[in-house]
């Protein structure tokens, strides 16, 4: 595995954006698409919590 590839699922491992280690052995696999939708949820709960107000 290539150097950048290696910084990024480090990256991802740290911050616990994919928590599921099969998909972090496989990182050129292809990847379902409910996946993908998962971790930008994943993101977008983390920078806008549910329930907080929008000020």
């Amino acid at each position: 595995m290539d150097e950048r590839k290696s910084e990024v699922l480090r990256k991802i491992k740290a911050y616990g954006i994919i928590k599921d280690p099969q998909w972090l052995d496989r990182p050129d696999e292809l990847v379902p698409l409910w996946v993908m939708l998962e971790v930008m949820l994943e993101l977008i709960e983390r920078f806008n919590p549910p329930g907080q107000p929008y000020d």
